[in-house]
């Protein structure tokens, strides 16, 4: 390896690579390769927008370093930023705007629990590592996952998917909600103090009808739509 052929710099968002102008690009890829290899332990598993600069790249070859760059390294790559946008400002706007994109398409996590009164809406499917308590409200255009007690109301499928499930490791809601069908616990209880062992549960809508059912093989076979499509 050139050991001039790429040079690394970084701030706290973003990498710029600078490549050599004259190397032949399947040379310079090993090259690259070898370099974030050697730096992996130092990035860890940083998420980072990255800059080349030195040469003029297609789009095709630019895919081609960031899959070298990833493959080499612990460095999730969000997105290329064009090299007269450099200043670390913009490298942070670029990685949030592409964090809260990539939880658009992927959905989200809420870390904590929902105290009465909370309300908690998303766009997306959400796993909620925690408690749902009595009085606390889930929305989701998607799926719901409590991992944790669910005590409170939750409501899927929002926007009308009746393929859309509410799940839990301790599913005794005050209501659940699947679209246009709902659910009511036969006693609801504005606070609930008694502890649950865990029985994990997942409720979806068949046939008009929402169901309330163990979680298991027979359960997905039961269910409309598949969990995953």
């Amino acid at each position: 390896m050139n050991p001039k052929s790429v040079i690394i710099k970084s701030n706290k968002y973003g990498l710029i690579v600078i490549l050599d102008e004259k190397l032949p690009f399947d040379e310079l890829l090993l090259d690259v390769a070898d370099k974030f290899k050697e730096s992996a332990n130092f990035f860890k598993n940083a998420k980072m927008a990255v800059t080349f600069r030195g040469r003029v790249l297609t789009k095709a070859q630019e895919r081609e370093l960031v899959y070298a760059i990833v493959n080499n390294s612990q460095i999730h790559i969000l997105c290329v930023v064009d090299e007269d946008k450099v200043q670390e400002e913009h490298y942070r706007c670029v990685v949030e705007d592409a964090m809260e994109e990539k939880m658009r398409q992927d959905g989200q996590f809420y870390r904590g629990t929902l105290r009465m009164g909370q309300v908690l809406e998303t766009e997306t499917s959400v796993v909620i590592m925690g408690d749902v308590n009595p009085g606390a409200s889930v929305v989701s255009k998607g799926n719901i996952v409590v991992l944790g007690s669910c005590r409170g109301n939750v409501y899927a499928g929002a926007t009308g998917d009746t393929g859309c499930f509410a799940a839990a490791l301790i599913m005794k809601p005050q209501q659940v909600r699947i679209a246009d069908k709902v659910a009511r616990s036969a006693i609801t209880k504005r606070v609930d103090t008694g502890e649950y062992k865990i029985d994990p549960k997942i409720a979806y809508v068949k046939d008009g009808h929402i169901y309330v059912k163990p979680i298991g093989q027979d359960t997905y076979l039961d269910m409309p739509t598949p969990l995953i499509e």
